[in-house]
């Protein structure tokens, strides 16, 4: 089966838009969200919509906590806390209710799906061959699946190696007899130098991920950014991807 991965989209109903029309997203019979779907961005509940109405599997992440009353903003950079403070009133009581009971971590087709790591769902990063290794002593299964980082890869262990790869877009990637730990990137707020939605499709059977990027309308995006009050350090990282 093919799933369309997301994580970290943050509000950006335009990158999403975007990602959706693609006819490789389209093929997908399933949409496996890792969470951060709000935070940062103006329209998380356009993006909420957008997914829940294609039946989309969503695991929330700190920012989604926050906003379902189970994070405190301290747990944030003071940027995030006061893009959080501006996105407040956009955000629905129906999507705050679904983050506030939704588990951190699922399973579904032999994967565990997660925003931050195995040891901590919600906030711990994977972004080491050391943070990847303390992971894969946990998993179970054929892979994991993470967000968080905003960075597009995964990591394989085969017989005692750790491998980062982030293989070109729309190139096919084989994990078949390794464990691997797959981050789609961010559809919001890529921060890999690519300013473009990254997503992934990931087949469950063959266990093969595709990483892709799709562009969007940037400066229409910002400009609904403006319209919120964001300030122009996020302004530039969307522009960029930093």
């Amino acid at each position: 089966m093919k799933v369309l991965l997301l994580s970290d989209i943050h509000g950006n109903s335009v990158a999403l838009e975007a990602v959706l029309a693609e006819p490789e997203a389209r093929a997908c019979r399933e949409i496996w969200v890792l969470g951060d779907l709000a935070g940062y961005g103006p329209e998380p509940d356009r993006c909420y919509s957008m997914l829940r109405d294609r039946k989309a599997l969503l695991i929330p992440g700190n920012h989604d906590l926050y906003y379902g009353g189970k994070m405190r903003s301290d747990f944030f950079s003071a940027e995030a806390a006061r893009a959080l403070v501006l996105s407040n009133p956009r955000v629905s009581k129906e999507f705050r209710e679904v983050m506030k009971h939704s588990p951190l971590k699922k399973r579904r087709k032999g994967y565990t799906l997660v925003h931050g790591s195995l040891l901590n769902p919600s906030s711990d990063y994977i972004l080491t061959a050391d943070d990847a290794l303390r992971n894969f002593r946990l998993l179970k299964g054929h892979g994991l699946l993470f967000g968080h980082t905003h960075r597009q890869g995964c990591f394989t262990y085969d017989r005692g190696d750790i491998l980062w790869t982030s293989p070109r877009p729309g190139e096919v990637f084989s994990f078949r007899g390794k464990k691997a730990l797959i981050n789609p990137g961010s559809a919001g707020q890529p921060r890999d130098g690519d300013p473009r939605a990254a997503w992934a499709v990931l087949d469950t059977a063959a266990r093969t991920i595709t990483f892709y990027r799709s562009e969007y309308d940037i400066p229409a995006y910002q400009e609904k950014m403006k319209d919120m009050g964001a300030s122009d350090f996020l302004l530039t990282r969307v522009e960029k991807g930093l």
